[in-house]
């Protein structure tokens, strides 16, 4: 090969180089973004509401939000102190897996039938308030 068409060959791979580095951040902008994971931890349940007697929202921190639904009626988790899980062995929370809740010596067992990954909750924007 002479000098001449090794030296329009390597031009033209550096031009083909700068264009791929200059695209690959506008294809990295457009990619999905990753799907949030599906696991409530078991051991980081910081916080639970009740929306019905058969289903709850479960916080496992202040961005990870969960729906569980349960299997039976959990009347106790709208008047509960506390709640605890009993779950098989694992780390996440799922069907199978039981919430038991109380107050004041009246418990209830809550049989998981699903859990949902829901979206995390809008932070507020605090307003300026007039002087």
């Amino acid at each position: 090969m002479s000098n001449l068409l090794r030296a329009r060959i390597a031009g033209a791979a550096a031009v083909v180089a700068a264009a791929a580095l200059t695209i690959s951040p506008v294809l990295a902008d457009q990619q999905p973004a990753k799907p949030r994971s599906s696991c409530a931890f078991v051991r980081q349940i910081d916080n639970f509401k009740e929306i019905d007697d058969y289903s709850a929202i479960i916080e496992t921190s202040p961005s990870r939000r969960f729906k569980v639904t349960f299997a039976n009626s959990c009347r106790e988790l709208r008047w509960a102190h506390f709640a605890r899980v009993e779950a098989r062995p694992g780390i996440c929370l799922g069907a199978g897996d039981k919430i038991i809740v109380g107050r004041h010596g009246f418990y209830d067992r809550c049989f998981i039938r699903s859990v949902e990954a829901l979206p995390p909750m809008a932070r507020a924007v605090p307003t300026s308030a007039p002087y």
